[in-house]
C-alpha cells in the first residue's frame, strides 16, 4: 500500500519528468514553437535606486492631492526615471493618476512634494522639450490640418515657409498627405489623432508625452495605429512615455513597462521588454509576459 508521502514524492517526481521531456522535445524540435523561450517568460528586470544623472526626464517622491470633500491623494512619493530614446510605457488601472503624473511630466501640474527635472534642470512649468499628445483630438477646428500641425512653430516665430516644409514632412510621415488642406471634421478618429501626433513631431520636442492616445478608437484601428506610432518612432527617434491601461498594448509598443499601484500610486513594479518588433499578440513569449503583468495589476472597478 502506498503511503500518502510516497504518493507526493511520485507525483512531483512525475511533474519534474513531463518538465524534462517538454524541454528535450523543443531541443530536439525548436520550430514546433514560436519561441524557444516559451518555457523561460521574461523576469521583472531588478529595480534599483534611480539616479537622476542617467535619465533625461525624472521625478522623485512626487505626492500629489487634491481636494474632493476630504483629502484625495493621487500619488504618493513617485519616483521614475525616463532614458534618452526609449519608448516607456507606463501602465496601470483606471484612476490610479497616469493623467497627474503626465501632467507632473509635462510641467501641467504641481506636486505638493517631489521634484521633476529635465536633463538634471528642475521643471517650472510647460517647455518645447516637452510635447503632449492628448486623450482628445484637441484640434483646432478653424484651421486645417497642415495649420493645426505648424502651430507649434508658429507660436515659436517659425516664418511661413519654413512652417510649411516642416508640416509637410510631418504630414508625410503619418500618413495624410492630401489632407493638408482638410479640416478636422472632415477626417476620421484615426486621421484626426495622425494630425495630434504630427503636430507634437513638428514643434522638435526631445520627449513625447503621450496620454492614452488610442483610448478612443475602436480595436482595429487601434491596432493599426500602434503599429503607425512604431514606424514613425523608428525613423524619428525621440524619448516616448506613453500612458495605458491596456497590457497588450503596453506589451507591444514599450521598450520598458512600469507599472503603477491604485491610488494613491506608487511604482509597483516594471519590465523590460526583451521581444524583437515587430511583435505579435500570440507570441507565447508575449502571452507568457502577459500572464506576469496581469498577476500584478490591479484591478479596479
Amino acid at each position: 500500500m502506498t503511503t500518502r508521502k510516497e504518493a507526493s514524492f511520485q507525483d512531483q517526481k512525475l511533474f519534474q519528468d513531463q518538465k524534462l521531456f517538454e524541454k528535450q522535445k523543443l531541443f530536439e524540435d525548436p520550430w514546433q514553437f514560436e519561441n524557444p523561450n516559451l518555457f523561460e517568460p521574461p523576469k521583472p528586470s531588478v529595480q534599483r535606486a534611480a539616479s537622476p544623472a542617467e535619465y533625461i526626464l525624472f521625478c522623485q517622491g512626487l505626492t500629489v492631492s487634491f481636494q474632493v470633500g476630504d483629502e484625495l491623494k493621487v500619488l504618493d512619493g513617485f519616483t521614475l526615471g525616463v532614458k534618452e530614446n526609449e519608448f516607456l510605457v507606463v501602465l496601470g488601472p483606471g484612476q490610479c493618476g497616469k493623467t497627474v503624473l503626465l501632467n507632473c511630466l509635462a510641467g501641467l501640474q504641481e506636486p505638493q512634494a517631489g521634484l521633476v527635472s529635465f536633463r538634471g534642470a528642475p521643471v517650472k512649468g510647460p517647455g518645447m522639450e516637452r510635447g503632449l499628445v492628448f486623450q482628445k483630438y484637441a484640434l483646432f477646428p478653424w484651421q486645417t490640418v497642415e495649420e493645426n500641425v505648424a502651430w507649434g512653430l508658429k507660436s515659436k516665430g517659425v516664418g511661413l515657409a519654413e512652417r510649411r516644409s516642416v508640416a509637410a514632412k510631418f504630414i508625410e510621415l503619418v500618413g495624410l498627405s492630401g489632407f493638408e488642406k482638410a479640416y478636422p471634421q472632415a477626417l476620421s478618429g484615426g486621421m484626426k489623432q495622425r494630425v495630434g501626433l504630427a503636430r507634437a513631431y513638428a514643434s522638435g520636442p526631445e520627449v513625447l508625452l503621450m496620454d492614452e492616445p488610442f483610448g478612443a478608437l475602436d480595436a482595429q484601428t487601434r491596432y493599426a495605429m500602434e503599429k503607425e506610432l512604431l514606424i514613425i518612432w523608428e525613423k524619428e527617434k525621440r524619448t516616448v512615455i506613453f500612458v495605458t491601461n491596456n497590457i497588450e498594448e503596453a506589451i507591444f509598443l514599450g521598450d520598458r513597462v512600469v507599472l503603477m499601484s491604485k491610488r494613491p500610486a506608487k511604482l509597483k513594479k516594471e519590465w523590460e521588454i526583451n521581444i524583437p518588433h515587430p511583435r505579435s499578440y500570440t507570441d507565447p513569449v508575449f502571452l507568457a509576459l502577459r500572464k506576469e503583468i496581469s498577476a500584478h495589476y490591479d484591478m479596479v472597478l
